[in-house]
């Protein structure tokens, strides 16, 4: 059965925050990340972010990444290969669909801080 609540009524029902919806967003760009990027892409605090991503995890919407080495696709051509100095966190099936029916619908600025202008 397909999910058809509107973005909205997921934060005003208090199912997710409005952060807890762009750190999903964010992971379902990007793949993996850690704290510490998240909030400097979100622009927040890394206790805030982790905080949340602990919240997200008890939900069953992100998952600790177990391996040394993580590898993801961005897309068919491109693959990721990321050294683990960092917790990293990515998406759970439960996660990914429900990103599929709002990924397009959560702006999320995907782009380094440092290229921010």
């Amino acid at each position: 059965m397909k999910s058809t609540k509107p973005i909205d009524s997921l934060i005003n029902n208090g199912e997710l925050s409005e952060i807890e919806l762009k750190i999903l967003s964010y992971i379902h760009h990007s793949g993996p990340a850690f704290a510490k990027k998240l909030a400097a892409r979100l622009d927040t605090d890394v206790q805030t972010v982790h905080k949340h991503i602990m919240t997200l995890q008890s939900k069953g919407y992100l998952e600790r990444v177990a391996r040394t080495m993580v590898e993801y696709r961005i897309n068919r051509r491109n693959k990721v290969t990321k050294h683990r100095n960092h917790t990293y966190y990515d998406l759970t099936r439960k996660g990914r669909l429900f990103m599929r029916h709002f990924q397009d619908k959560v702006e999320v600025n995907l782009r380094p801080p440092y290229k921010q202008a």
